[in-house]
């Protein structure tokens, strides 16, 4: 039997079908646009992974024109500030980080971003509160409680920057052995001993930069530090026998050897050894135009 539909009801059965089919192509396109979203962020993160930093942050640029405000576009703000930080752009850096604490209060990555660039455009304590914030979501990233330490040094909280440095270095011997551990331990325990130089604390800070350069026997800034606790300590010959290998480097900046041969010189005044101190601060005077060690050098043995 041939049923007849009202013309109306036919439409409204073909205008149904259609809107299936409208709705399907729709979840395709979302997906389709997903996955390719996906990949435009990979690729975006491999550069920045490889160091390409301006071509990253072109690459985040174009996925967050499409995506700013979404829950998800955190990740991107904080990438896009990450790269930022690494070509010295800080200004830009804090606004882009900024705007990933803003879409995602829990971002620790970000908290530690934003503190990175405060930190290097002169706001010490705005950059000290952003790592509180990073370690407060996340005490068990090392690299939080060392940033966080480099601010406390420069802000001479010394006691507080040791306890900074304290829990990086816990939470990094706990870290299977890798190079980059390596590296964040010396940066750590050479850290450690700078706050306790300051407090006068030289055997604490020499034990401290012999941990250091256990990790990192190369590292130049740890071995002139440990050249100062030797110093500060009355132990004046295997101060000069420090300073001695660091001057023979080939990788030293002037300002470096210069600070070098002035604790040389100074060491060998203590020994009576006036002749070899001139001579050591003769270098010192070649070496650098920086007034305060000019100063030191040309008084020579007069004021140790």
């Amino acid at each position: 039997m041939n049923v007849k539909f009202p013309r109306l009801l036919t439409i409204i059965i073909f205008l149904l079908g259609i809107g299936g089919i409208i709705g399907l192509g729709s979840i395709l396109i979302v997906r389709y646009l997903q996955t390719q979203q996906i990949q435009q962020t990979q690729q975006a993160n491999n550069l920045l992974a490889q160091k390409k930093y301006s071509l990253a942050i072109s690459a985040y640029d174009q996925l967050l024109k499409t995506d700013s405000n979404s829950a998800q576009s955190y990740l991107l703000w904080a990438n896009r500030g990450a790269a930022l930080l690494k070509l010295n752009q800080y200004q830009a850096a804090l606004k882009s980080c900024s705007q990933a604490t803003s879409l995602n209060q829990r971002a620790d990555l970000a908290w530690n971003c934003r503190g990175e660039a405060l930190y290097y455009l002169g706001r010490s304590n705005d950059a000290l509160t952003a790592f509180k914030q990073a370690i407060a979501i996340n005490p068990q990233n090392a690299t939080f409680w060392l940033n966080q330490n480099q601010v406390l040094f420069d802000l001479a909280q010394h006691q507080q920057a040791i306890a900074a440095t304290k829990e990086a270095i816990a939470l990094l011997q706990s870290q299977p052995a890798t190079d980059l551990k390596n590296r964040q331990l010396a940066i750590a325990w050479r850290r450690q001993g700078q706050s306790q130089l300051e407090l006068k604390q030289n055997q604490q800070a020499l034990a401290a930069f012999n941990q250091s350069l256990t990790y990192q026997p190369q590292y130049l800034a740890a071995q002139q530090d440990r050249g100062i606790a030797l110093y500060r300590l009355g132990n004046y010959a295997q101060a000069i026998q420090t300073f001695e290998q660091i001057v023979q480097q080939d990788n030293l900046t002037p300002q470096q050897q210069a600070i070098s041969w002035l604790y040389k010189g100074t060491s060998l005044c203590q020994i009576s050894q006036t002749d070899a101190a001139t001579q050591a601060f003769k270098q010192v005077l070649q070496l650098t135009n920086n007034v305060q060690l000019q100063k030191i050098a040309r008084a020579g043995c007069g004021i140790q």
